[in-house]
């Protein structure tokens, strides 16, 4: 019985190992920006980005972003010109499950998107152990909507 017990255990394992599987995250988020610059001198600038994302729409239909909302937060530094900040993202998916992603600002876009790298910090339910990251642009597009053009990878396991 016990033999039995430990197989059935090491099948388990393996069985679970297999499972992971990475998807293409590509896609734009939707949401609304309620950051605020505060100038210190024309080439100083400190913004408080804060922004309540209403979905995500990608480009591969099974992407584990679709549909997810919630807020991202956290400050960005122009310094003549020289972009850097960071912050954190907390959303929740249409199954309920909710996510942790890093930001990293590292420059700026035409028309002052800000650019970045992005990563998966932690997570509940299918984001639990999951990793992956890739890069942002996020910022007002031409029809005065803010949106977050992402790029990258997602492996849940």
């Amino acid at each position: 019985m016990r033999t039995i017990a430990l197989t059935a255990a090491g099948l388990a394992a393996l069985a679970t190992a297999g499972w992971a599987e990475t998807y293409n995250v590509a896609g734009t988020g939707h949401g609304k920006s309620m950051s605020v610059p505060m100038p210190i001198s024309e080439d100083l600038v400190v913004v408080h980005a804060n922004t309540m994302y209403e979905g995500f729409e990608g480009e591969d239909p099974n992407s584990p972003l679709a549909g997810v909302k919630g807020p991202c937060f956290g400050d960005v530094l122009i310094d003549k010109g020289a972009v850097s900040g960071e912050g954190l993202c907390h959303y929740t998916d249409a199954d309920g499950d909710m996510v942790l992603m890093t930001w990293t600002a590292t420059g700026m876009a035409e028309g002052g998107r800000t650019t970045g790298d992005w990563a998966v910090t932690g997570g509940t339910g299918k984001w639990d152990g999951a990793t992956g990251g890739g890069t942002f642009n996020a910022g007002t597009d031409a029809m005065e909507k803010y949106t977050n053009m992402v790029t990258g990878e997602v492996t849940l396991k």
